[in-house]
């Protein structure tokens, strides 16, 4: 790939809905992973000098780390909480959506639905510091848009 095509995170965007509405105000994201999770199977055959090699789709994981600058991150927090005890009082969906806008204007993006969370950290580090928020959670698919 030609290095005018490769992309920074200022051309990265992330977006998290809540039951379909966009989450506006988490808007102060510093940095995201997206993993695709996958196993390996290998395994030995008689007669053969190697082993053969397969590997399965698991799930796809995404980290997210942020400053929190308004409600919005404490209420979401609160949904994800909520919705593990069951007591959402509805259906309550969250999926993480990564734009990449290529130079060339190509913008693909990689839509996770139906994200569950694992512990929902905040950072108070000290007085002189913005309250940080990470979000790590798990889903099993994904599609490219």
């Amino acid at each position: 790939m030609p290095a005018a095509q490769r992309v920074k995170g200022q051309e990265v965007s992330i977006a998290i809905t809540v039951d379909g509405a966009l989450q506006t105000q988490i808007d102060t994201i510093q940095n995201a992973e997206i993993e695709f999770e996958q196993e390996l199977l290998e395994e030995g055959y008689l007669g053969e000098t190697s082993d053969r090699v397969d590997s399965v789709f698991k799930l796809i994981r995404i980290n997210i780390t942020g400053h929190i600058n308004s409600a919005a991150y404490i209420e979401l927090a609160d949904a994800i909480v909520a919705r593990s005890r069951n007591r959402a009082g509805g259906v309550v969906r969250i999926d993480v959506i990564g734009s990449f806008a290529f130079p060339n204007g190509d913008l693909p993006s990689i839509v996770i639905p139906d994200v569950y969370f694992e512990n929902l950290p905040l950072n108070i580090g000290s007085r002189s510091e913005f309250v940080e928020f990470t979000l790590s959670g798990k889903a099993s698919d994904y599609t490219i848009v």
